[in-house]
């Protein structure tokens, strides 16, 4: 079986959604899963057990090429689209008029926030191309519980399947202790409106955090609209600092360093970030808009809305939190990403999908 998984983009900033196709192309490799991921052409780094395919054409005809280079079987091959607004929906449906599988994958595009951005031009585009393509998929694979239930008013509900990301597991307990001097709050995301980092920075500068030796607030990742604005806001204060974009190791490194990982966002659809900080053990302080409702209702972390003040009050709080405290919630987090978001249980869900597609697939063909 091959997994043809289909993405608008391969930049970096992109990467919580090509990496969720790519994070467990190993597990599916043991199971005699091929995965294949088909980008717009760049130049794109090798990945461990998965095959780049680079297009040169985003056309239909393209895809016609593709069909063909790849020896493309209906029988043998899933489609999986990711995202919205792109080609590769259109791709997905022409797929599926040619009998294959195909599971669309809209990573929190059709969230409500995100539709509110040009909300009028998005409204059309849904309705009358979006939708109406998305609507002859054989799933709609939600990355959250809460998108699950928005997607309904687009979809059948019998179409919708809740299936998150995945993230890999470290065994190794943290140092909980060890991350205390100084006490590190973490935002690692895109720098991007949406993840409302200006009012963080904006809250880190009237908290009684900003300017403590004791304490530290680190901004990590890629620019997208936003470094202008927070810029001027690190020239006030001494213990918040940007360091760039940060991947694989000097990733991992910063999460164990760290302590608390905040993200106020407008929306998501579940951020491979939150999962990954919360499997290091790092205390989430979140919004209900990054979709991980249990944090709240199983003591993961620290819920916050999007306004100054709440940001503000989270930041002070968690401060005055001892060491055990700390743990406690840390381990927690870790035993529930462990538990829920694992890359195996996610696997074995993925697995499952496919082999109901595949099963299906194959009575048609006998009929």
């Amino acid at each position: 079986m091959r997994v043809i998984n289909i993405v608008d983009s391969v930049e970096q900033i992109n990467y919580g959604i090509w990496h969720a196709v790519t994070a467990n192309a190993c597990l599916l490799a043991n199971k005699n899963i091929i995965t294949e991921l088909w980008y717009p052409e760049k130049p794109f780094n090798a990945i461990p057990d998965v095959v780049n395919v680079p297009l040169t054409s985003l056309s239909l005809t393209g895809l016609k090429q593709e069909m063909a280079n790849r020896k493309l079987d209906p029988e043998e091959d899933i489609i999986v689209t990711h995202g919205a607004w792109s080609y590769a929906t259109r791709w997905g449906a022409g797929l599926k008029k040619q009998g294959f599988k195909w599971i669309y994958v809209p990573h929190g595009m059709l969230e409500p926030w995100p539709l509110q951005q040009k909300r009028i031009k998005k409204a059309l585009y849904l309705h009358l191309i979006e939708k109406r393509l998305a609507n002859h998929a054989d799933c709609i694979k939600a990355v959250s519980m809460p998108e699950s239930v928005n997607l309904r008013q687009f979809f059948k509900p019998s179409l919708i399947q809740f299936i998150p990301n995945g993230v890999r597991y470290d065994d190794a307990p943290p140092d909980f202790q060890g991350r205390r001097k100084p006490l590190r709050y973490l935002f690692l995301s895109r720098l991007h409106h949406k993840k409302n980092l200006v009012a963080l920075a904006t809250a880190w500068l009237q908290s009684g955090l900003n300017n403590k030796p004791e304490v530290e607030f680190v901004i990590a990742g890629p620019d997208e609209g936003e470094l202008d604005k927070l810029n001027t806001l690190l020239l006030q204060s001494s213990n918040m600092k940007y360091i760039g974009s940060i991947y694989d190791e000097k990733k991992d490194q910063l999460f164990k360093r760290s302590t608390f990982y905040v993200l106020p966002s407008f929306s998501e659809g579940l951020p491979t970030s939150l999962l990954e900080a919360m499997s290091f053990g790092l205390v989430p302080i979140i919004t209900e808009g990054c979709n991980l409702p249990e944090v709240f209702s199983q003591q993961l972390g620290v819920k916050v809305n999007t306004d100054l003040n709440s940001i503000q009050a989270a930041l002070e709080a968690t401060s005055q939190w001892d060491a055990q405290k700390i743990a406690e919630t840390g381990s927690r987090a870790r035993q529930f990403i462990k538990e829920r978001f694992s890359l195996e249980a996610i696997t074995n869900s993925q697995i499952a999908l496919f082999s109901k597609l595949n099963m299906a697939n194959s009575v048609n063909v006998i009929k």
